[in-house]
């Protein structure tokens, strides 16, 4: 576990990367916050929301992340607790996009003097704005993809993977839409939230957030409906591939019938069977019955009811 702290003028940034008896130690030791804050920390993954307190403010932020081994979208929460004069942020599963942040402010003097010369409100605006950019590469990826699985859909060469590639889609483009739906709500309250360190002229930042997020729900809607549609289609095309293949089953058994008959009673032991003796007229029998049938798969074959 790490505790770093950046500090600019009277603002502080204090970024935790794991939950652990050492950070809550350190919390409640130079933090008067309340007892449910810690519980909630200590406890599983939180709905995001905001705790209003009379000097600061508890507030849950989940982001969609990419994890490369399973190839699927999960949610990475961030707590953070904002007051007069600093911020303090703490990771429940380290993010490789929250350390890219901080150490970026931490190493950039014009970073570190533009994001923290101004209120604590202004420091979480320009966090919120980073993690939310940066699953911009995510969506574009995901549609580049979904639109490689159309064309294979579609193309001749049928490839029988299509079927759970899809389902993967689909199940990554449903968690990131569960994931994007609150923080809207939770961006814009902090829009209309009044504090001295979330002043009124912070409003127009944090609705460009919403903003952005209003967009990427779009976007995510739009892999949804492309998701469903395509499924729709999968299914269409293996119905009608199974289709096609019991109606030639159908037409093979329905084919030798005739000839299975004819062979069945020229093949039992009675006697006085027509032109029983002369086995040339049965092949021809045989022959005439065959062609008889090819003709009519062929008529119905040219009718397009084959």
């Amino acid at each position: 576990m790490a505790i770093k702290t950046l500090k600019q003028k009277d603002l502080s940034w204090t970024n935790i990367d794991e939950v652990d008896d050492e950070a809550l130690s350190f919390l409640k030791k130079n933090y008067n916050f309340h007892q449910l804050d810690f519980e909630d920390l200590e406890g599983e993954s939180q709905t995001p929301k905001i705790d209003s307190y009379n000097n600061y403010l508890f507030i849950v932020l989940q982001f969609p992340h990419w994890k490369p081994d399973t190839q699927t979208v999960i949610s990475q929460e961030i707590d953070v607790f904002i007051g007069d004069g600093y911020l303090i942020t703490v990771q429940h599963n380290r993010s490789k996009e929250m350390k890219n942040f901080f150490y970026r402010c931490m190493k950039n003097k014009m970073i570190k003097k533009d994001w923290m010369s101004g209120s604590s409100g202004f420091l979480l605006y320009k966090l919120i704005e980073a993690l939310f950019h940066n699953t911009q590469p995510m969506l574009n990826s995901m549609g580049k993809q979904l639109y490689e699985i159309e064309e294979k859909i579609f193309s001749e060469d049928h490839d029988p993977s299509v079927v759970k590639k899809l389902g993967v889609h689909r199940r990554n483009v449903l968690h990131f839409r569960r994931i994007l739906d609150p923080q809207r709500y939770l961006v814009s309250t902090l829009a209309h939230t009044r504090r001295d360190f979330l002043d009124e002229s912070l409003s127009l930042y944090f609705d460009d957030i919403t903003d952005y997020l209003n967009k990427l729900w779009s976007i995510v809607n739009t892999y949804r409906d492309t998701v469903d549609g395509l499924h729709v289609t999968v299914e269409s095309l293996i119905n009608h591939r199974t289709n096609k293949v019991i109606s030639a089953l159908t037409v093979i058994s329905v084919s030798l019938l005739p000839l299975t008959l004819l062979s069945g009673i020229y093949g039992m032991n009675i006697t006085g069977l027509p032109h029983a003796e002369n086995p040339f007229l049965v092949w021809m029998m045989f022959l005439g019955l065959l062609v008889f049938i090819l003709f009519v798969i062929f008529i119905m074959k040219k009718k397009k009811w084959l």
